[in-house]
C-alpha cells in the first residue's frame, strides 16, 4: 500500500520522505509498528500513544481519504490497494 507523509512528518527526524510503500500490514497497529521499525523511535513516539494502544495525540491519519478515527481507529483493515495519508495536527491563527 502507498503511504504518503505530509509537514514536517516528511522532516529527516521522523520518516525523511514524501512516500513509500508498504506490504503484509493487515491494519493500522502492523501498520505503525513496521513504519515505526524503518523510521525509528521518534516516529513510533508520534504514531503511537504512550501506551501504544492508539494513536498519537498529534497525528492524523486517513485510509482512502477517511479518517481512521470514524472508521475502527488502530483496528482499521488495511488492503494492498489502499493509500494512507498521514498528517501532523496543526493549528495556527
Amino acid at each position: 500500500m502507498k503511504i504518503k507523509f505530509f509537514a514536517y512528518i516528511r522532516d529527516k527526524e521522523y520518516a525523511g520522505c514524501r512516500e513509500t510503500e508498504v506490504s503484509g500490514c493487515k491494519d493500522l497497529r502492523e501498520l505503525g509498528e513496521a513504519l515505526s521499525s524503518r523510521f525509528g523511535d521518534l516516529f513510533r513516539k508520534f504514531y503511537f500513544s504512550p501506551d501504544g494502544k492508539e494513536f498519537g495525540e498529534e497525528i492524523i491519519v486517513l485510509v482512502n481519504g477517511r479518517r481512521a478515527e470514524f472508521l475502527d481507529g488502530m483496528d482499521t483493515v488495511l488492503q494492498e490497494s489502499d493509500t494512507v495519508l498521514l498528517f501532523p495536527v496543526v493549528a495556527g491563527g
